[in-house]
Parts: C-alpha cells; structure tokens; sequence
C-alpha cells in the first residue's frame, strides 16, 4: 500500500456515502474517491449495468477498486454497502485504520433508505417482503461494520452537509486527528 485514505466512509446504500464524501473533501480540500465509479471509469459502463448483465468479472472489479481506493493517501473513500463482505477489503480496511484512517459508518435505517433509493413505489406482491428483507440486510451490515469503524453518524432526517459537520466532529472526539494528520476542514451548514 503507498497510502491509506484520511476517512473512509461504509454504510448501506442510501445512506449518504456520496453525497457526504464530495462535502467532506471539499471541504477537506482532498480528493474523493468512490468505490463503485471507479469500477464505472476502469469498465467503462455503469456499476447498474454490470450488475444486471451479470459480469462475470464485477467482483473482481470491484474488489480491485476498493483497494486501490483504500491504497490511496490523503483521501476520503466511499466503499460500496457489501463490500465488507469480502475477506481482503475487510483485511485492507483494518490495515488502513490501523495506518491512521478514520472509519465511519453512516447509519440510516429501512424506512429511511426506501425513501432515499424511491423504493416506496407500489410493487407486485409477488417479490415477497422487500422491506424485511432489507431490513434484514441492513442490520447484518451494521453488524459487520460495527467490527471495523471508529464511529458512527446517524443520518436520518438531516442533510449531507449536517451529517458531513457531525463526520468532522466524530474525527475530532477520536482525539488528535486532525493535529495528527495536519487535516484542516472545516464545518458549516453548505451545501
């Protein structure tokens, strides 16, 4: 590894990790670096159509892009919400946090990512229990990230720029931080 990043944010999918990540290295003056676009720059096709063409080569893909984002010095990183999952990122993970970065989970429950990904749209009954079964994924996540992160911000009913001041507090609690890493950033309610 040459680097690890400054923050790496994990979370379910509509949690936040994007739009939170880009306020953070904004503000951060660092460049941020998405798991999953990069997958999209290196395939050259969205993460969305890779899944649904079933490429045989998107885990590889991904877990490349993972580690190489979680290689990368002086970032913030947003990893997608299963990658956890696999053993090497969850080992590269560990190493980052124990070379300096700061890990947090952004937490959102299912009533809130079903409004933040548009699914409360009627649905045949013939899926079954959606709902359950993300609810049911979003507890097993939470579980798994609860074993690696430093923290973890609540991001239900506030915006990302509230929920990217509370990341930047949470850094700075976990005591000495940014006087470690030389990381100005700054706080306020911008969009």
């Amino acid at each position: 590894m040459s680097g690890v990043p400054k923050i790496v944010l994990l979370g379910v999918s509509g949690s936040g990790k994007t739009s939170v990540g880009k306020i953070l290295a904004q503000r951060c003056d660092l460049a941020f670096l998405d798991a999953d676009d990069l997958v999209a720059q290196q395939s050259g096709v969205s993460l969305a159509d890779l899944i649904i063409a079933q490429d045989p080569q998107l885990e590889h893909r991904r877990r490349s892009a993972a580690l190489r984002a979680l290689a990368s010095s002086g970032t913030i990183v947003a990893l997608g919400a299963s990658q956890i999952e696999d053993i090497e990122i969850l080992h590269a993970l560990h190493l980052a946090k124990k070379r300096g970065s700061f890990l947090v989970e952004l937490l959102a429950d299912t009533a809130e990512v079903v409004r933040r990904m548009g699914l409360n749209r009627p649905r045949s009954v013939g899926l079954g229990a959606p709902r359950a079964m993300l609810s049911t994924m979003i507890a097993a996540l939470h579980e798994r990230y609860a074993d690696v992160v430093d923290s973890s911000v609540q991001t239900e009913g506030m915006t990302p720029a509230l929920v990217a001041d509370r990341v930047l507090e949470e850094c700075r609690i976990a005591g000495g931080f940014f006087e470690h890493t030389r990381l100005r950033c700054t706080c306020g309610n911008d969009e």
